[in-house]
């Protein structure tokens, strides 16, 4: 509902000028950007810089929002004119933070929000923004106060109606942006919410709905149902699925321990069995490898030194794992078949997964097993998601499957921070309280890089780092879950037709939306609207290169990113609303569309709804 200023796409490497029109990195500490003078609210207001500087100001505030978490990288935000704001960098000087957090920058609308946040204060964050929908009702310390303010949005839909079976946005006609990026074609967008995923697929297989965003084991048996792959991946990655170690627990503070467990995981058993091969198995550099152009922050050099492969795979060696622990003095000691540490003291691992999630039960199970025959004491433990939260977030673990940020246009930088930055933890980043100082020395100084040769000399040391000391082992490529009917609706992307890339409809903020823009009702020509290209092919895309330029002039590589790779990944995880480091969603300023976030699993076109 609300747009952000700009928005990175990972598949395409690009970024989109949404209420942003433009850009300029004037120095190392200031950001200018113009908005698009074109820019309305829906009930006709402009999109002015103050409803930016007001956004920042009270999201900081109330600690949520796109503002919320950002003080350490955005230091001021200012309105030049109506259509100018200038960033300001924050203390920590962090130029690839600063220019996430201020390009991706979502402003919503002062004249609208500021009415309520009088009303309620810093409970706005219950806000629910459904006028004209529902009764606006937040309870505060002096009683329950109505919000009568109209629902106000920068998107190109609005919510029309919501129970508890289905969420319905109406298109809007007069939008803003239409002269830009046209309309998407859909009237409605109903998301249906399923108590079970055997329904949501019985009903997506006889095409009473269009886009899916729910688990589908075996998904290549169903010829009625399109995904982005035609065959093995099917679907595109997403982030990693990783095992995190609790650092604080003195058990696993031995790297010799972490080690043996990695080299004791039969990765391809768990990614066909576990995952039905979904997923390759990542690299044990966080480098996201299937993606040309993070691909080429891998050392591969490195990689085969260490690990037998340029790719950087963990390769499965339960001898080696074995005589890793034999060298470092673990033995079963009392007789019971299970090793102790080298002083003596019980080793009593379990992994906790949120009950449920059946893939990654099953991935936990299987790892489980694979310790237990390198004689480590280690179980599956599926636990309630309120718990599993609770023990993440309380360091409350031992072991535990969970995952990490989505790639950002500065990655494999944002990975290597959001799983070795000591000053982070969870549910931020950090989920393994690992703590480091010379991760978090080499992550300060790459942030600092005035060349790519700079650069690759910091990411080379972390990834050597990462290699000796084994801080978290990837497992898996967590998976855009994307399903899909023709029967309405056709002109889905997919490998024959990829002009987008991001098409899970429960992506945070609007990456999926856009994927409306290119459908066409069955039977009409099929044609992806021409702004999806970059700026040389007459499109309005801006190569991140341009973005990697203004950090210096050095920083292009040039990689091609139409280049095929194979890939993609797992589980019900991004079903699940999760933490992001920076954009986060948060009630505050994605209102109700972050509940349907939280649920979505099926989206239908409107043909079936008439006003």
């Amino acid at each position: 509902m609300y747009l952000p200023l700009f928005q990175y796409i990972a598949g395409l490497n690009v970024w989109v000028p949404i209420i942003g029109e433009s850009f300029e990195l004037v120095n190392e500490t200031t950001l200018i950007i113009h908005l698009r003078p074109e820019a309305k609210w829906s009930d006709g207001e402009p999109i002015t810089a103050e409803d930016v500087v007001y956004t920042f100001e009270l999201s900081k505030e109330v600690g949520s929002g796109p503002a919320a978490g950002s003080e350490p990288y955005i230091g001021d935000v200012k309105a030049i004119d109506p259509h100018t704001v200038q960033f300001t960098i924050g203390p920590e000087n962090n130029l690839p933070m600063f220019l996430l957090y201020a390009l991706q920058f979502a402003p919503a609308p002062k004249h609208i929000i500021e009415q309520v946040h009088q009303k309620v204060g810093n409970q706005i964050i219950e806000w629910r923004n459904c006028g004209g929908t529902c009764d606006d009702v937040i309870s505060t310390d002096s009683g329950d106060v109505t919000i009568n303010v109209p629902q106000v949005v920068s998107g190109p839909y609005k919510l029309y109606y919501f129970d508890e079976l289905r969420i319905v946005y109406e298109r809007i006609d007069d939008w803003w942006g239409k002269d830009i990026f046209g309309l998407p074609s859909p009237k409605y967008v109903v998301h249906r919410i399923y108590l079970s995923n055997e329904q949501a697929l019985l009903d997506l297989r006889q095409g009473n709905v269009d886009w899916s965003g729910i688990f589908i084991p075996n998904v290549g048996n169903f010829k009625d149902i399109g995904t982005f792959y035609k065959g093995k991946p099917y679907f595109r990655p997403g982030a990693f699925v990783v095992l995190y170690f609790n650092h604080r627990e003195p058990v696993l503070q031995d790297p010799n321990l972490r080690k043996a467990i990695a080299y004791a995981i039969n990765y391809q058993e768990v990614l066909t069995k576990a995952f039905y091969d979904y997923s390759p198995q990542p690299s044990m550099s966080l480098v996201f490898t299937v993606f040309p152009h993070y691909r080429t922050w891998l050392n591969t050099t490195l990689a085969q030194e260490y690990l037998g492969n340029p790719e950087g795979k963990m390769p499965y060696d339960p001898e080696r794992a074995k005589q890793i622990l034999a060298q470092a003095g673990y033995k079963d000691v009392d007789g019971d078949g299970f090793l102790e540490t080298p002083s003596g003291e019980k080793i009593e691992l379990n992994i906790i997964i949120p009950t449920g999630w059946t893939d990654w039960m099953i991935a936990a199970d299987l790892i489980a097993h694979n310790l237990q025959e390198i004689g480590l004491n280690v179980v599956a433990n599926p636990v309630d998601y309120g718990q599993y939260w609770g023990m993440i977030n309380g360091a409350g673990y031992t072991l535990a499957l969970g995952w990490t940020n989505s790639p950002s246009f500065y990655h494999p930088w944002d990975t290597y921070r959001y799983v070795l930055d000591p000053r982070l933890t969870p549910p931020t980043a950090n989920w393994g309280f690992y703590n480091n100082s010379k991760a978090l020395e080499l992550l300060v100084e790459a942030a600092k890089a005035k060349s790519s040769e700079e650069l690759m000399k910091y990411y080379t040391e972390i990834q050597k780092l990462i290699y000796e000391d084994v801080p978290v082992i990837p497992i898996a490529y967590s998976v855009q879950w994307y399903a899909y009917s023709e029967k309405y609706w056709t002109g889905w992307p997919n490998q024959d037709n990829p002009w987008w890339t991001e098409v899970a409809p429960y992506r945070e903020y609007s990456l999926p939306l856009w994927l409306l823009f290119g459908l066409s009702k069955k039977g009409e020509p099929v044609s992806p609207p021409q702004w999806a290209k970059p700026k040389d092919e007459g499109g309005i895309l801006i190569p991140n290169k341009e973005v990697l330029s203004q950090l210096s002039g050095a920083f292009v590589p040039e990689v091609n990113i139409t280049e095929t790779f194979t890939t993609s990944s797992t589980s019900e995880t991004e079903t699940q609303p999760q933490p992001q480091a920076p954009a986060s969603s948060s009630r505050f300023i994605v209102g109700i569309l972050g509940i349907v976030i939280a649920v979505v699993v099926i989206v239908i076109g409107a043909r079936k709804l008439s006003k």
